[in-house]
């Protein structure tokens, strides 16, 4: 539904997403031909243009490099608190077992 009719908030970035991508496709699809006379090489120069006006709308998508170490890091900080937290339940068990066997 929202691509079909986009809300008010939706619209100009809905509009500059779709001539992102169009003019990623009209460079494309002109590059496929063998001959590229002058009047073709502008047209594509305008595309491109256009291309790299607009990819600023998809950089709040974009998973820098920081980021993506953040992420990679993540389940290796896990797996080493648990372990911490596991080595200090056992300590913890086995200060308690000799009181344990003093009651007994």
């Amino acid at each position: 539904m929202a691509l079909r009719q986009p809300g008010d908030a939706q619209v100009i970035p809905f509009k500059r997403a779709l001539g992102y991508i169009r003019a990623l496709v009209n460079f494309n699809m002109m590059a496929q031909y063998q001959n590229h006379p002058s009047d073709m090489i502008a047209y594509m120069k305008d595309y491109l243009d256009q291309f790299h006006k607009l990819k600023d709308i998809f950089l709040e998508f974009r998973v820098i490099k920081r980021t993506q170490d953040k992420v990679n890091k993540q389940p290796k900080e896990i797996q080493r608190e648990r372990t911490l937290m596991i080595k200090r339940v056992a300590l913890s068990l086995q200060r308690r077992m000799p009181d344990d066997n003093l009651q007994e």
